[in-house]
């Protein structure tokens, strides 16, 4: 007598991991969020003005996560973005200071000095055995000192032309949505259109196994933490283009941020795998959720419990996980 098999059952595991890799793990939850929103405050959450709020708080974070996923993906950490971000965006309005004239060579030079920055971050972490997360973690102080040691104070002023592009908007669309937009186009061409993305992805799964097949490894690893400091820089720009001033402490928290939506988006730390779609949904996760304690009035002292509830949370369900003890 033959034995019937029942069908087998969905691995629910194995499908909220699939949704992690994917990127489609965090935009559900974006989903649920934005349902919940519309049900607590259904007028206010979906008014032009709330919707750009919420667009233009993914402009800062996106670029320097954009940049954090590039470097992830090689298997290393950068944990100087956010001050790296501040320091390009005290320069900028200080060198600026008002006069149309200096807006494109000072937006230039800040871009010049994160790419700077990050390709010294890639050469020391490629050609040293100091682990990524020191090398940053050094210059994370060692940056925040020096925009310090500029200016303790708020200083300088951008031009209107400059801070239009951080605060216009067209209806619920913020100007400044379009650098974002190109800076995710550009670097989805090159993570997936280019041999530089191919080379990411292998130094990442294993750096032994790449450089044995050809790899430039030292190469790829210093390009993606000149990404990331590009980035970065670019990011302080739409600060200091929203502030209209330089502030010494414009960037801080961007890098622990930057961490947490590409890894809420799915990517793992150890490297050689990130979604960018999840990557962009973690981004717009920790902008509702930022926009919501002014939408519902909730205490300011409450933001990072109720943040840290929701990171976990998101964590606990879609990242993915080793199946062995």
């Amino acid at each position: 007598m033959t034995a019937v098999t029942a069908p087998a059952r969905p691995n629910l595991t194995g499908a909220l991991s699939a949704a992690a890799r994917t990127g489609l793990a965090a935009w559900a939850i974006v989903a649920l969020l934005v349902a919940a929103l519309t049900v607590a405050e259904p007028g206010g959450f979906w008014a032009a003005a709330n919707l750009a709020n919420v667009l233009t708080a993914t402009v800062v974070l996106g670029l320097v996560a954009l940049g954090q996923h590039v470097v992830v993906l090689t298997g290393g950490i950068d944990l100087s973005v956010g001050s790296t971000a501040t320091l390009s965006a005290l320069l900028t309005a200080m060198l600026i200071d008002g006069y149309p004239i200096r807006t494109i060579p000072a937006i230039l030079a800040m871009l010049a000095l994160g790419a700077a920055i990050g390709a010294a971050h890639g050469l020391i972490v490629s050609r040293t055995r100091i682990p990524a997360f020191v090398v940053t973690l050094s210059t994370f102080y060692l940056i925040q000192g020096v925009a310090f040691l500029v200016s303790t104070t708020p200083a300088g002023q951008v031009t209107r032309a400059l801070a239009a592009v951080g605060m216009r908007r067209f209806g619920p669309f913020p100007l400044a949505l379009a650098v974002l937009a190109a800076a995710v186009l550009v670097v989805g061409v090159l993570l997936h259109r280019t041999r530089f993305g191919r080379h990411v992805h292998a130094v990442g799964g294993d750096a032994a196994a790449a450089r044995s097949a050809g790899v430039p490894v030292r190469r790829t690893i210093t390009l993606a933490f000149t990404i990331a400091g590009t980035l970065a820089a670019a990011a302080g720009v739409m600060l200091a283009a929203r502030a209209t001033i330089g502030s010494p402490t414009a960037g801080q928290g961007l890098e622990l941020s930057a961490i947490t939506v590409v890894v809420v988006g799915g990517a793992s730390l150890l490297g050689g795998r990130a979604s960018l779609a999840g990557t962009l949904g973690g981004v717009t996760l920790l902008a509702l959720v930022e926009s919501s304690f002014t939408l519902l009035q909730l205490p300011a002292t409450a933001s990072d419990l109720i943040r840290g509830v929701v990171i976990l949370a998101a964590a606990a369900l879609f990242v993915p996980r080793s199946t062995g003890d």
